[in-house]
C-alpha cells in the first residue's frame, strides 16, 4: 500500500486532499497521513516510510514546503508542492530541490489525480533524484495561474540547457524578465547577459552593434570595436524584437547561429563566440514566414524551445467550488503597491471597490501598464487609502464609478447578482466569447478580420480556435 503525507496549514484542505487521494486509482491502495504543522510533518517523515508528499509551500510557519521537500528528498519521498501564490523563484527552487511537480491553487482534481499516479509510479520505478544546489534568480515574474505555472515549468526545465529559446508575447507581458530568469537559472549566470533591441537600430547600426567593426570600416569607425556577441562570450544574449530585422540581416544572423562565429564589419577574420541566444518578439513569426518576410531556416534555428508569455487578461484559474475566476491581477497590484511603499516610505491600502475596477480592467499594456498605473496612483492619491476616484479615467470608465465610489457593504457584482433570478445558469465570459467567435466564423472566413474584430492578435485567435 502506498503511503501519502498531506501537509497544509488548513485542516479543511488536508481533508479535501484526502478525499481526492481516495479517488486515485492505485493498484495497492493509498494510506493517507495528514499534518497541519511542518513540525508534525517532519516527525511523520522521520518515523514512517512515505511514497509521496503533497505539501503547500506557504505553511504560515517558520518552515515552508520547500524545507519539507529538502527533508523528504533524501528519504526517497516524491513531492508535489501546492501554491496559492506563484513566483518564478519558488518554481525554480522547487525544481532544483527535486520536486516532482508544483501545482497552483485551486487545482484541477482530474489533473492532480493524474499527477499523483505518475508520481507514485516514478517512486516505484526510479531511484532518488539528485537535488540541485543553485540559487534562485531574482525576478518579478509573479502569478499563480496555470498559464504562468506552465511558463515557470518551462523555464525551470531549461536550467541545464544551451538551446536557443524564442519568447513570444504581447508588449508588456514580461518577455525580458523571462529571458533574465532563463539566464539566471543557467550555468552561465556568472557570465555576461547582454540585451539589444533589434527594432530600434537601422540594419547598418545593428550589424556593427552585434558583430563589431574594424577601424576604417565606415565613416566614424576610428577604432576597432567588439560586437555584443563577443561581449557576451560565455554568457547569454537577448535579441529583443527579433521580428523587426531585415531579410538581408537575417542571412547574416543565421550564419552566426550555425557556425558559432562572427566577422566584424570591414574585417575578414572569424571570431569564435560561445553564446546562448534568446530571442523575443511580440509578432507571430510563423505568420511572417508564411508571408515570406522571415526566413524559415532562421525561424527554426531560433525556435528550438518556445515560451509563450500570456497576456494579463488571460492569466486566471477557475474555482469551480466558488464558481468564479481567480485572476493574477490582484497579486501584481499587491506587488507594485509594495514596491511603491519601499520607494516612498509610505504604506498604501486599496479599497475593495477600487481593486474590483483594477481587476476587471482589460490591461492592453499588460504588466508594464499595471506598473505604470500603480505608480501614477501612488504618486497622486490624496491619502494612503486608494479609492476609485484615484484611478485613471481609462480604468474608471469600465464601470459607473459614481455609483460605487462611496464605501458600502455590497459590491456592484453582488447587486447585479440580486437582480438576476437564475444566476447559476448565466454563461461565463469565456463561454460568451466562444459563442461570439462561432457566430463570426459563420459570416467571416478571414481569420485576420475576425482577430481585428475581437481586438486580439492572430496567435491568440488560433489558440482559441484550437480550444473550440
Amino acid at each position: 500500500m502506498a503511503r501519502v503525507l498531506v501537509v497544509d496549514d488548513s485542516s479543511e484542505t488536508c481533508d479535501l486532499l484526502e478525499l481526492l487521494l481516495q479517488q486515485v486509482d492505485a493498484v495497492k491502495g493509498i494510506e493517507v497521513f495528514k499534518a497541519t504543522r511542518p513540525e508534525d510533518a517532519i516527525e511523520l517523515l522521520k518515523s514512517r516510510s512515505f511514497n509521496l508528499m503533497l505539501s503547500d509551500i506557504n505553511l504560515e510557519a517558520d518552515r515552508d514546503g520547500l524545507d519539507l521537500l529538502r527533508i523528504a528528498k533524501p528519504l526517497g519521498v516524491e513531492t508535489i508542492l501546492l501554491t496559492g501564490f506563484g513566483t518564478i523563484e519558488k518554481a525554480l527552487e522547487a525544481v532544483r530541490e527535486g520536486a516532482f511537480d508544483f501545482v497552483s491553487k485551486p487545482w484541477n482534481n482530474e489533473e492532480l489525480k493524474s499527477l499523483i499516479k505518475r508520481a507514485l509510479v516514478r517512486r516505484d520505478t526510479k531511484g532518488k533524484d539528485r537535488p540541485g544546489k543553485s540559487r534562485a534568480p531574482q525576478s518579478i515574474m509573479i502569478g499563480s495561474s496555470p498559464q504562468m505555472m506552465e511558463v515557470y515549468k518551462t523555464i525551470a526545465s531549461l536550467q541545464d540547457s544551451k538551446s536557443t529559446v524564442l519568447i513570444v508575447g504581447e508588449s508588456g507581458t514580461g518577455k525580458e524578465l523571462a529571458a533574465r530568469a532563463i539566464y539566471q537559472s543557467s550555468n552561465r549566470k556568472d557570465r555576461p547577459f547582454v540585451t539589444v533591441n533589434c527594432g530600434s537600430l537601422t540594419e547598418t547600426l545593428l550589424e556593427s552593434e552585434l558583430f563589431g567593426h574594424i577601424k576604417g570600416a565606415f565613416t566614424g569607425a576610428i577604432n576597432d570595436k567588439k560586437g555584443l556577441f563577443e561581449e557576451a562570450h560565455g554568457g547569454t544574449i537577448l535579441l529583443d524584437e527579433i521580428g523587426e530585422i531585415s531579410p538581408s540581416f537575417q542571412v547574416r544572423l543565421l550564419r552566426v547561429l550555425q557556425e558559432g562565429e562572427v566577422r566584424r564589419v570591414g574585417g575578414n577574420k572569424a571570431v569564435f563566440v560561445d553564446v546562448r541566444v534568446i530571442a523575443a518578439t511580440n509578432k507571430e513569426l510563423f505568420q511572417l514566414v508564411k508571408e515570406g518576410k522571415f526566413r524559415e531556416d532562421l525561424y527554426y534555428r531560433l525556435n528550438v524551445v518556445e515560451i509563450k508569455i500570456p497576456p494579463v487578461r488571460e492569466r486566471y484559474s477557475h474555482d469551480k467550488h466558488a464558481n468564479k475566476k481567480i485572476s493574477d491581477i490582484p497579486l501584481l497590484i499587491e506587488f507594485f503597491l509594495e514596491e511603491a511603499q519601499r520607494k516612498n516610505d509610505q504604506r498604501y491600502h486599496i479599497r475593495v471597490d477600487a481593486l474590483d475596477l483594477l481587476t476587471n480592467y482589460g490591461w492592453p499594456g499588460n504588466v508594464r501598464e499595471i506598473a505604470n498605473v500603480l505608480e501614477h496612483i501612488t504618486q497622486l492619491s490624496r491619502g494612503r487609502q486608494i479609492t476609485p476616484e484615484d484611478l485613471p479615467e481609462k480604468v474608471k470608465n469600465n464601470f459607473n464609478v459614481d455609483k460605487i465610489s462611496a464605501p458600502r457593504s455590497k459590491t456592484p457584482m453582488v447587486e447585479l447578482a440580486e437582480l438576476i433570478e437564475d444566476w447559476d445558469r448565466l454563461p461565463t465570459l469565456e463561454e460568451l466569447e466562444q459563442r461570439y467567435i462561432q457566430v463570426l466564423l459563420k459570416h467571416e472566413p478571414r481569420k485576420g478580420r475576425i482577430a481585428e474584430i475581437l481586438g486580439k492578435d492572430r496567435a491568440t485567435l488560433y489558440r482559441k480556435l484550437r480550444d473550440l
